[in-house]
């Protein structure tokens, strides 16, 4: 199981979704452009704390297969 974030990482998370959004506002980004980037964004911090997480179990396959799982076969 994940560990709880820590409050200044929930922080720092909303603060970097919202410097996203603000780029591509002024990006003039479509709607397809936008969902396309969001979903990468999540992608890549799964895989960051995935990797991070695996770092410290020493489990770095199954670490990195769950989150291919969350990422390819949502529920």
């Amino acid at each position: 199981m994940p560990a709880t974030p820590h409050p200044a990482e929930g922080h720092a998370a909303a603060d970097e979704a919202a410097a996203l959004e603000r780029q591509m506002d002024e990006l003039g980004l479509s709607p397809a452009e936008r969902l396309f980037l969001r979903t990468l964004h999540q992608t890549e911090r799964q895989i960051n704390d995935a990797f991070d997480e695996a770092q410290q179990s020493g489990d770095l396959q199954q670490q990195v297969s769950r989150v291919y799982k969350q990422m390819y076969r949502p529920d």
